[in-house]
Order: structure tokens, then C-alpha cells, then sequence
């Protein structure tokens, strides 16, 4: 007797006779069992597994920005004729508190000594000519510590920014009798 049992169909096959026909019979239906349970493997192999679940889409997220650096302000650099009004105004407030009257500019003309010898300052510029009676007038140019004295001819010029010049309150020579 042949013994056949289809796990699918769970169809049970038994024959008890073993005739040439019936073991044909039986083969032929054990190889179309066979055949039709190959067919079915090759069609689950061939079918996708099933997915793995996907994780949920996360949004690129942007890298940070860099660091901006503090705003510093700009240290502002005094220019050339700024540091020259800072030099004169300094020179003119120092004649000033020393009760000297002196201005902005240089008196022109008038020639009588150029760049006195260790002079260093506008107040011992204006001592000089003070103690000079030959001068009138004097100039002291601050970049250059230069001091120059003056005589009673010439002009004061008011536009020279570095320089300052002041007079000595002296009779003039015409006055003189």
C-alpha cells in the first residue's frame, strides 16, 4: 500500500491494490503532488519577504551657524590734523594758565633769532622773547619744539595750524622819543 499526504491540501492517498495501472495511477499522482509542491516553493522563494518597517523620515536638520563675533566699535584714529589741533590747543591752555596771550598761526617777516637753542616749550618761548627787548614777537611750532623770535617788522599769519604766536607788549621804536 502507498501512503501519500499532502501538507497543503492534507488530502491522504491510500492504495491498498498493486496493480500495474494502480502504481501507475499512484505515480503519476505522487509526481504531480510533487510537481505541483515544487511550483509552490519556487513561488514563495520568489515572492519579497516582507519589508522590514522603515523608521520614520527625520527632516535633515542644517548644521549651526558659526559664531558671530561681537560687535566691537571701531577705536577711531585721530588723523594728522586732528593730533596737530589736539598739540595746539594743549600749548595754547598751558600759555593761557601761565597768564600768556598767544593764538594759532606764526608771525611772518621780522627775522631776529630762528630756532632758539634749548628751548622746548611755548611758555619758554614766550619767556624768551619776554626777556629779550630786541623782540616783539615770538613762534613755537609744538611737532618740532622749534622757537623762533621775532622783531617788530612783519605780519602774523593766522592760518599756519602748526604753529602759535603771541606778542610782548613793548613800546615800538617810533614811539620811542
Amino acid at each position: 500500500s502507498i501512503l501519500v499526504q499532502d501538507p497543503r491540501s492534507h488530502l491522504v492517498l491510500t492504495h491498498l491494490s498493486e496493480t500495474p495501472v494502480s502504481k501507475m495511477k499512484s505515480f503519476l499522482f505522487i509526481s504531480l503532488l510533487a510537481m505541483v509542491a515544487a511550483q509552490d516553493a519556487v513561488v514563495e522563494e520568489a515572492a519579497p519577504a516582507e519589508a522590514p518597517a522603515e523608521a520614520p523620515a527625520v527632516a535633515p536638520v542644517a548644521p549651526p551657524a558659526p559664531p558671530v563675533a561681537a560687535a566691537v566699535p571701531a577705536k577711531h584714529e585721530p588723523s594728522g590734523d586732528e593730533i596737530m589741533a589736539q598739540h595746539r590747543q594743549q600749548a595754547l591752555a598751558t600759555l593761557a594758565s601761565a597768564g600768556l596771550s598767544a593764538k594759532q598761526g606764526a608771525w611772518l617777516y621780522g627775522d631776529y633769532i630762528n630756532n632758539v637753542d634749548g628751548v622746548t616749550t611755548a611758555i619758554a618761548c614766550a619767556q624768551a622773547c619776554v626777556a629779550d627787548t630786541k623782540c616783539y614777537h615770538w613762534n613755537f611750532k609744538f611737532d618740532s619744539q622749534r622757537c623762533d623770535l621775532k622783531a617788530e617788522n612783519g605780519g602774523v599769519n593766522e592760518d599756519i595750524a602748526d604753529w602759535v604766536t603771541g606778542d610782548v607788549p613793548r613800546p615800538k621804536k617810533n614811539d620811542e622819543i
